[in-house]
């Protein structure tokens, strides 16, 4: 299929977040053997001598339509890309009518408006897929379009690493966090509850951390961010926001797909996707500190279990 894949292709960080969802996708169907074309909204909407995307989301919309008319997309998958207009969509339904239009998102489902945004798209999609599982987005599920949980993507060649070959590790635990990718720096006096957990860990002198973007450290990217994952043993799955049902950040991706022994809190639900020789399930901040304690001192079986964890993700 001609496959047009609408998203955020972070063009303007140069690199910084090559590992984001929409590479992922496009790496899979490319594989599958699709013909993929890239269209960064964002990205060509700040294409004015303002570098303002809302100073550009006209020209950006008009620019997609004219893309359509010239690719014929079989497919066209909008990931995030908020700066479409609905009457866009609806000119290219007009334009291309066998064209299919599907929709991802990774958002939260109770931030960011998730379910909102996703509502208000229901009469030109027919397909959302969304890394989430709880009941409540069938409240989304309206106009007759459908949607769909699908697990966080694995891809072999973003996820490179096989941690549990190390022979030896400078720290026991890893975890990187930020508030807010685009952003890329430490924002002062942000919190959002996990540093609560962040400092118990740091304060226990039978644990040797290495975290980021928290308690005045800057967070890391790219292949900074590999490089210091590579020094631990192990890695947190720690999200932001209430839990749920099979919800996490992509960071699951790159703690398991990269070959940490990864902690998971057992309120995600993820007991459904995972068996305990795959994955670390917690109930709270007290076993997750004796079990981290437990595993540095044992780390034949908690290589064997990130090897598992690891097979079973790819």
């Amino acid at each position: 299929m001609r496959i047009l894949h609408v998203s955020n292709f972070v063009q303007k960080h140069d690199g910084r977040l090559y590992w984001n969802f929409p590479f992922r996708v496009n790496n899979g169907l490319t594989r599958l053997g699709h013909n993929v074309l890239n269209f960064s909204d964002r990205d060509i909407a700040r294409e004015n001598v303002f570098r303002s995307s809302s100073m550009g989301i006209n020209k950006m919309n008009h620019r997609l339509i004219k893309t359509v008319i010239n690719y014929k997309p079989d497919l066209i998958i909008l990931g995030h890309a908020d700066m479409v207009l609905n009457e866009t969509l609806s000119k290219i339904k007009k334009i291309q009518p066998k064209c299919e239009i599907i929709l991802w998102n990774i958002d939260h489902l109770l931030m960011n408006n998730t379910i909102k945004k996703i509502k208000e798209r229901s009469p030109y999609i027919s397909n959302t897929f969304i890394t989430t599982g709880d009941t409540c987005i069938s409240k989304a599920a309206i106009n007759g379009m459908k949607i769909t949980f699908i697990p966080n993507i694995f891809d072999k060649s973003i996820d490179e690493m096989k941690i549990f070959e190390n022979d030896s590790f400078g720290y026991d635990v890893f975890f990187a966090m930020s508030h807010g990718v685009g952003r890329g720096i430490l924002k002062k006096g942000k919190t959002d509850g996990r540093e609560k957990l962040l400092f118990k860990i740091a304060q226990n002198k039978n644990i040797k951390e290495n975290f980021y973007g928290f308690n005045n450290i800057e967070p890391i990217w790219a292949s900074n961010l590999n490089v210091e994952m590579n020094k631990s043993l192990m890695g947190i799955n720690l999200n932001s926001g209430k839990s749920m049902y099979l919800y996490s950040s992509d960071r699951i991706s790159t703690y398991i797909g990269n070959g940490l022994l990864t902690f998971i809190n057992e309120t995600y639900g993820f007991q459904d996707l995972y068996r305990e020789n795959e994955v670390i399930f917690y109930k709270d901040d007290d076993d997750l500190m004796n079990k981290i304690i437990y595993y540095k001192k044992n780390i034949d079986e908690a290589k064997s279990i990130a090897i598992s964890g690891w097979q079973a993700s790819h």
